[in-house]
């Protein structure tokens, strides 16, 4: 009988066994992690609100790099050192740590393996059995065999039983992140949508303001209009009336010329007959006659 190989041993339950790991992390670790948390951030770097596909691919990078799954707590300060973007919930955290625990129990070694490693009646990996073996001898390797297959059982059926409560886990977690997802997007329809109210409102108060002001300029080409027909009509006015002025003026002008001239003419008529009664004077004097008096003078 073959006794059982270590390498039948799962590397994640060494790991997330009852013993507390070792948290911190060597150097190699570190800049493994580094690595892959940065081609993790290019790749989701157009996703910023959604956390949890980052957050499934940033658990499988720390079990990469160290080998081992850890609580959610030290999970967010990974992501605090290495990922400081990213702020998923612990209910998130936790539903992706449940889903890698049960894919890497979906990893262990198969049952038909572990059976051929310790069941010694297997021909093709056991030592032939000893030719002297005694019946006693033969009954205790059954009865051996038997406990062995029997404790195979339970580890089987307990590793079942955690896959389907991790799965059950991770169902009613992927639940509770879509009813969040749902309340979120419901929160964020109802702003919206009061938003878009407030929106509908404001624009219809704008048209309201617009057509109002249409109806004001409207209004005010009307009394530009008339305002332009009326200042039109008063130039016309204007315009008749300085005609009227200038053509008063230029026939005041005529006449005052004509007065003028007759006034030149009176004043040489009245000149000459000065000169006349002047020449009859001095006859009358000549002949011994006394002039007779001017008019207006005291006799």
């Amino acid at each position: 009988m073959h006794s059982p190989s270590s390498s039948s041993a799962d590397p994640f339950l060494a790991h997330g066994g009852p013993g507390r790991p070792r948290l911190a992390l060597t150097d190699a670790q570190a800049r493994s992690l580094v690595q892959l948390v940065a081609a993790i951030v290019a790749r989701h770097a157009n996703d910023t609100r959604q956390h949890r596909p980052f957050v499934h691919d940033f658990v499988r990078a720390v079990y990469h790099a160290t080998g081992a799954t850890y609580s959610a707590a030290y999970y967010r300060k990974l992501l605090n050192a290495y990922a400081p973007g990213r702020t998923p919930s612990t209910p998130t955290i936790e539903s992706e740590k449940r889903q890698l625990v049960h894919e890497l129990s979906l990893r262990a070694v198969p049952r038909e393996v572990i059976a051929r490693v310790v069941d010694p009646l297997d021909t093709s990996s056991a030592d032939p059995a000893p030719a002297c073996a005694s019946p006693a001898t033969d009954q205790a390797l059954r009865e051996i065999l038997t406990l062995q297959h029997h404790t195979i059982a339970l580890v089987n059926g307990g590793a079942a039983t955690s896959a389907g409560a991790g799965a059950a886990s991770g169902l009613q977690a992927h639940n509770d992140y879509l009813r969040e997802r749902l309340a979120s997007v419901e929160a964020e329809l109802a702003t919206t949508r009061t938003y878009a109210a407030r929106l509908a409102a404001s624009v219809q108060e704008e048209a309201s303001l617009a057509a109002e002001r249409g109806r004001q300029l409207e209004t005010l080409h009307k009394t530009i209009a008339e305002q332009t027909a009326a200042l039109a009509a008063m130039a016309t006015e204007m315009t008749g009336t300085r005609n009227f002025a200038m053509q008063a003026v230029d026939g005041v002008r005529g006449e005052t010329r004509a007065v003028r001239e007759r006034c030149t003419y009176l004043e040489a008529q009245l000149k000459d007959k000065d000169q006349q009664l002047e020449q009859y004077r001095q006859m009358a004097f000549s002949k011994g006659v006394a002039p007779a008096a001017k008019p207006g003078m005291a006799r």
